[in-house]
This record gives C-alpha cells, structure tokens and sequence, in this order.
C-alpha cells in the first residue's frame, strides 16, 4: 500500500446571524453547501513518510491501521490550517487496491487507485485525480 493518506474535505456555507463573539473564538456556524442537493467535495491527497525509518529504524509496512490512525489525525489539523477556507474535513480514505485473479485461484495486487468520494447520491466530487 502506497504512504498516502486521502481526505475528503467538503463545502461549507455560513449560516443564520454571525456570531457576536467571533472576533474572540473564532467560532463561524457552518453547514455544509449543497449543489443540486448534493454535498460538493474534493481528495486532498496527504503523502507520507516514516520520520523514524528516516532515522535509521526499522521499517514498518504502512497498512490500513496506519492510514486510518493518520488521516484522522491529520483531517483536524488540515482544518486548523485552513480555517480561512470554505472547506472542512469530512471524512479519510485510503488507498484501494486493484486485484487481478489468476487462474490457480490467486490474487495479486497490481496497483492501487484512488478511493471514491463515497455516498453517490449524495456527494459529488470537484477534483478527481489518480495516485
């Protein structure tokens, strides 16, 4: 599996009165936008790497435990660095692979691709792009 983290982040409005302590918490009440009843998203790909092999430890395979532990923590800091952004943080996805059956019953992984938005009906996605 590829080091790379995806999150989905989506549109946001601001809505009802402004806030009167704004200018002190920083609070905004959002919700999410929608297009055509539809939330509007797009991947932000996060790609990774080991600080500690880096280091000269050993290596760890990065699996799906380690993409989801990541990317959890990584979708509230990507918010607190983009708080001036009409996007926030919905949800991660992580690398899918594709798999080839073989003939004696086998599988092999020949690549990996990019996970979908999720939700069809309810989620369209701006920016597609591939690993």
């Amino acid at each position: 599996m590829p080091a790379v983290v995806v999150l989905i982040v989506c549109k946001t409005v601001v809505v009802g009165p402004e806030n009167p302590n704004t200018a002190y918490t920083g609070y905004e009440n959002r919700a999410w936008a929608t297009e055509y009843s539809k939330m509007v998203c797009r991947r932000q790909e996060v790609q990774l790497f080991d600080q500690a092999e880096a280091l000269g430890a050993a290596a760890r395979p990065f699996n799906m435990q380690r993409c989801w532990r990541s990317g959890l923590m990584l979708g509230v800091q990507w918010d607190a660095s983009h708080k001036g952004s009409s996007y926030r943080f919905w949800r991660v996805a992580c690398p899918v692979p594709i798999v080839r059956k073989n003939p004696d019953g086998s599988e092999d992984i020949i690549a990996w691709k990019m996970p979908e938005c999720g939700h069809r009906d309810t989620v369209r996605c701006e920016i597609d792009t591939e690993i």
